[in-house]
């Protein structure tokens, strides 16, 4: 049976009955504090024991600070993982659409500024929120898929170029390079355009962001070197594996194209077909930065067995010799006989000599 679309999801009265009791409890826990104060608070009459009281109210009260803060985490972690869980598909399903037509000006600059031709505001959630404006038209529709995950690909339009990466930590490094890059030129025209505003034009220095807007990706590994190409399994030039670079176009107002390598940050000249067949073009617009985000998730997902298994090889490259050489004397353990035949009684004679020493 279809629910209507006004349809409320009502509480069951069990959860009602459970909040109330964890309310209970907590009103317990204090009311059983001020009891045992009361106790402490009956020696203070009593010169000899006063220091003591003093020390025991102290203790008392680090005690119920500790609980609360316990309680207070533990609330805390609980909505940072309904949130994780429900938060991206809400605002998915609430955000505006990106097109251009649903931006409106910036507060307090020309419309003709540098700013308001680069960034445009909207709301989001209540809120105001920043996105770049479109001016580039190459590869509007372009789609990023991942080997592992490519249940779009069939309802993505058969007219659209896509390329399909391999789940590799090679690519999670390239894609975050190009993402941060995009999203670090966004953060910055904001704050450019929020130091140029009066700020008692009503412009407030808070503003929401989308989901697929992290800062924390900013923060790029840098002691990993990976190279700069992706890994491709299929694109539309070519179908075989092959590499390419990201190369990031930035177009000015008067439209002079720019083209900037993703993990470089260096300028590429891009002029003929040729050139371009070793680089994916993307453009830097408000979908070019969703796009990577996605895209990047997805491959986080795919590649997590091989960054497990990186982190354990890293850690047991890092420990004492010792315990290395007890690791591998265990691991060697079935293998005894085998390698004793194979080195005619050498590893034998070796073995015991070393038990003589």
């Amino acid at each position: 049976m279809e629910l209507p679309q006004n349809a409320t999801v009502n509480k069951p009265p069990e959860e009602d009955q459970s909040v109330q009791e964890i309310l209970r409890k907590i009103d317990d826990i204090v009311e059983g504090t001020f009891r045992m104060n009361d106790v402490i608070a009956q020696s203070q009459g009593v010169v000899a024991f006063a220091g003591n009281s003093v020390d025991s109210q102290s203790a008392l009260l680090d005690m119920f600070k500790d609980v609360m803060i316990a309680i207070q985490r533990k609330a805390s972690k609980a909505v940072h993982e309904v949130e994780m869980k429900l938060g991206p598909n809400l605002q998915l399903k609430n955000s505006h659409d990106i097109a251009e037509a649903s931006l409106e000006d910036l507060v307090g600059v020309n419309p003709k500024s540098q700013s308001n031709q680069l960034l445009g505001r909207a709301l989001l959630g209540g809120k105001q929120s920043y996105k770049l404006r479109d001016h580039i038209s190459i590869n509007p529709s372009l789609r990023l898929f991942v080997d592992d995950d490519t249940a779009g690909l069939s309802q993505a339009n058969p007219q659209d170029p896509f390329v399909i990466l391999q789940p590799t930590l090679r690519n999670v490094w390239v894609v975050q390079h190009a993402y941060a890059r995009l999203q670090n030129y966004k953060e910055r025209l904001i704050r450019e355009y929020q130091a140029s505003v009066d700020p008692s034009l009503g412009s407030s220095r808070k503003f929401a962001r989308e989901y697929y807007e992290d800062l924390s990706l900013a923060n790029l590994p840098s002691k990993n070197k990976l190279g700069n190409l992706l890994d491709v399994k299929r694109s539309p030039d070519n179908q075989a594996t092959h590499d390419m670079m990201i190369a990031l176009l930035f177009t000015t107002l008067e439209g002079d194209p720019r083209f900037v390598e993703a993990v470089t940050e260096e300028d590429v000249g891009l002029n003929g077909e040729d050139d371009g067949s070793s680089y994916l073009v993307i453009p830097v617009a408000e979908a070019s930065i969703k796009m990577l985000y996605d895209t990047y998730k997805s491959l986080r997902k795919a590649t997590s067995e091989q960054r497990r298994a990186a982190k354990d090889k890293v850690f047991a490259a890092n420990l004492p010799v010792d315990a290395v050489d007890e690791l591998e004397k265990q691991f060697n353990i079935g293998g005894s006989e085998n390698s004793d035949q194979t080195g005619g009684g050498n590893s034998k004679k070796r073995r015991r000599m070393l038990e003589d020493e």
